[in-house]
């Protein structure tokens, strides 16, 4: 059965949440510290953050497998000239494997292309492995960037472009 793809509703903004809180203790356990995490999913991952950032044009999707909503991507179509801001992509650890990571990829390659966009782009952590997963879908690497997110906390990233 093919995974399911749905905008989501203000309403669901919660599963995002939640998702991410499953998420992030497994793919950066290796990379922040519990402090850090803790920081970061309170920050961006609450209700009014999401709320704000949803009523402010970002769109937000989950996947759904059996019935059950298993990860969730966020995108900004024009976040610059002719392109998409992959924002968040994340796909619960009990469910990776089933390729639904690459699923929402492709549905998000779908929906800017469709709007005239010439790239999508995101930040991955420069020691996270996702890179390699973006790398095998067709993103290059074309920058670093150290983003100062307060408390003497920095998202240390790549900044990585698939070109249509």
């Amino acid at each position: 059965m093919k995974p399911k793809i749905t905008p989501i509703a203000e309403s669901q903004l919660p599963i995002v949440t939640d998702i991410a809180q499953n998420t992030w203790p497994v793919a950066y356990k290796d990379i922040l510290s519990p402090e850090q995490m803790a920081y970061m999913l309170a920050e961006f991952y609450n209700f009014e953050t999401l709320k704000e950032r949803s009523r402010k044009g970002n769109l937000f999707y989950l996947i759904y497998d059996e019935e059950e909503a298993k990860g969730f991507a966020e995108i900004e179509l024009n976040a610059a000239i002719q392109t998409t801001k992959l924002h968040k992509i994340y796909v619960l650890p009990t469910a990776q494997g089933k390729q639904l990571g690459l699923h929402l990829l492709n549905y998000i390659k779908e929906i800017a292309e469709k709007a005239a966009q010439a790239r999508i782009i995101l930040n991955v952590n420069r020691y996270n492995k996702a890179k390699t997963f973006y790398e095998k879908q067709g993103f290059e690497v074309f920058e670093e960037e150290d983003i100062d997110i307060g408390r003497g906390y920095f998202m240390n990233d790549y900044v990585m472009q698939f070109v249509f």
